[in-house]
């Protein structure tokens, strides 16, 4: 019994890498050559051939454009971002389950069909797209990090993996994520733990690390993730990907494996990730279309097909706050650099930046912890006991060493916590309407932080992780879009001194953590959130922000 999960883990890993080997068996890497930052290891390898290295280095929307004028193939597309994703393997362990087969099928089928009838099936036509491990496609196994579900077949497309197929999208590859999805590092004990390609010392966060490092390291144009505390900001953020967390209701996350069944008192989403805000962009346009119809195929999606130019008048002045620390746990000095470098730009750029007070965050974030401690726990450590997986220090803390105890989540309790919820999401509307004021209209979006952290070390989350940053704008279910900003850097982001005075205990160890010669290198990003349903102006409103910075000489 004491050693099942491991034969579990040992089938997956070898169904994996005997896939990976036979299409592309690659030689051996010694760790000992390889550079801190692996982005350019593809290029510098000799592995990938000119034309290969210029495709993987297009974003999705040149891509599909090249695809239907015909200078580029689906099938030449997908096998160039096969191979890289079988080399990001290699260097940073970020894949679960292999595609290839049916992928160049499809793309070989969409390539005849493009000749045959010199029209495409939809907006994606041909293009390759990675999905985090959650997502069904059968029969591959969608293990979520658990050895209870990592070598079970699955039966239905999920609505989302349905949708995209139907709109002519590629599918090739699902990557790793933390056990259960439930940590902000990407590390489980079937397929192990996944590295940051920008520094390979640390992590690429969670829960959708894996997915965040394939796109890092070029092989994937566009990829899914899911959110339901960080998941996709976080490893968005920590690999310098432009990642959106919408609100619940714009794309579908029906028929895929959640990590708490039914449990919705915070409604976990999915969205895209990519190098390229434009990216972001035609998926949203893609599955909010009437071609697409996602409202037909799940009765929770709104709605609202894909809106432009939510900005008005176009160039205006954007009233945007700024939150430079939460008041439960203060940034470290790259992210606080990172807060004051885009403060300044804007302000320069002639927008109004105002400084947001985190009012009612630190409820926010205790009713987030209560709710999946109470809702989540029993579901998650029950399956790890009955496979005798270790469960890792992150998830104890959570859960509190429950080990299978199942709650008895009384009827008054849900009450409770549900009109808490309800009562936070109210007064941060009401707060956030309430600076129109002297003609302008309200705030058009808030900055903040993504993590306390650049990006985590290898495995501090074992030691203290902290999500305050991002699980606040889940439960108030407002989307939020990741944007890269700068790279820390040991002669400018000093570690504090003596004189600075800890928020907290949880404070005091995070910002102990803080190494500026670990860190130097490590990409440091933040992120834009918007009203609800907004998710068209958020984008939007990032673009601003990103032609700012590059316009200031910020070009990470």
């Amino acid at each position: 019994m004491s050693e099942m999960y491991k034969e579990i883990s040992f089938m997956a890993r070898k169904r994996r890498d005997d896939q990976l080997a036979a299409a592309y068996p690659l030689p051996p890497i010694k760790e000992e050559s390889l550079p801190k930052d692996l982005r350019n290891y593809p290029k510098d390898s000799g592995l990938f051939r000119q034309d290969e290295l210029e495709i993987l280095d297009m974003d999705a929307a040149t891509i599909v454009q090249k695809i239907r004028d015909r200078k580029l193939t689906s099938v030449e597309t997908t096998k160039a971002f096969c191979k890289a994703a079988a080399v990001a393997q290699q260097l940073t362990n970020c894949v679960t389950e292999v595609l290839f087969n049916e992928g160049l099928e499809r793309a070989k089928y969409l390539d005849e069909y493009l000749e045959k009838t010199g029209t495409v099936v939809g907006p994606l036509h041909g293009l390759p797209m990675s999905l985090k491990d959650n997502f069904m496609t059968p029969p591959h196994p969608s293990s979520i990090g658990m050895a209870a579900y990592a070598n079970e077949p699955t039966e239905k497309d999920s609505v989302l993996v349905k949708m995209l197929r139907k709109l002519g999208a590629v599918f090739y590859i699902k990557t790793n994520v933390p056990t259960s999805m439930f940590m902000a590092e990407t590390i489980n004990n079937v397929w192990g733990e996944t590295r940051n390609p920008i520094h390979k010392g640390l992590s690429p966060g969670g829960s959708s690390g894996g997915e965040a490092a394939l796109i890092a390291m070029r092989a994937s144009p566009l990829g899914v993730g899911t959110d339901i505390g960080g998941s996709i900001r976080i490893p968005s953020a920590w690999c310098h990907l432009y990642g959106l967390k919408p609100s619940f209701g714009r794309f579908s996350t029906w028929g895929g494996r959640p990590s708490i069944p039914g449990q919705d008192f915070i409604a976990a989403v999915c969205g895209p990730m990519s190098r390229s805000l434009q990216s972001l962009r035609l998926f949203g346009e893609a599955l909010c279309s009437e071609q697409a119809a996602p409202w037909n195929l799940d009765p929770k999606i709104i709605p609202i097909p894909w809106r432009k130019n939510l900005i008005q008048p176009p160039g205006c002045k954007l009233r945007l706050g700024v939150i430079s620390g939460d008041g439960i746990v203060t940034p470290h000095p790259p992210v606080q650099r990172a807060v004051e470098i885009v403060k300044k730009v804007l302000k320069e750029a002639g927008h109004d930046v105002i400084d947001w007070e985190p009012i009612d965050h630190a409820a926010i974030v205790n009713t987030v912890s209560e709710a999946f401690f109470l809702l989540g726990s029993d579901v998650i450590i029950s399956r790890l006991v009955e496979f005798s997986e270790p469960i890792f220090k992150a998830m104890e803390r959570q859960y509190q060493s429950n080990h299978g105890k199942v709650h008895n989540l009384g009827a008054d309790k849900l009450r409770e916590i549900i009109l808490r919820r309800n009562q936070l999401q109210t007064d941060y509307l009401d707060r956030w309407i309430s600076t129109q004021k002297d003609n302008e209209r309200p705030l058009d979006g808030i900055i903040s932080p993504v993590a306390p952290t650049a990006a985590n070390r290898l495995g501090f989350a074992e030691t203290s992780h902290y999500t305050g940053y991002t699980n606040v704008f889940n439960l108030l279910d407002l989307p939020s879009c990741t944007f890269p900003v700068t790279y820390a850097s040991q002669s400018i982001d000093m570690k504090r001194g003596s004189e600075w005075q800890p928020l907290s205990d949880m404070d005091r160890l995070i910002q102990n953590e803080y190494d500026p010669e670990i860190y130097d290198g490590a990409p440091v990003s933040l992120q834009l959130v918007g009203k609800r349903l907004e998710e068209e102006k958020v984008l939007e409103m990032v673009e601003v922000v990103s032609n700012a910075l590059k316009t200031a000489g910020y070009s990470p």
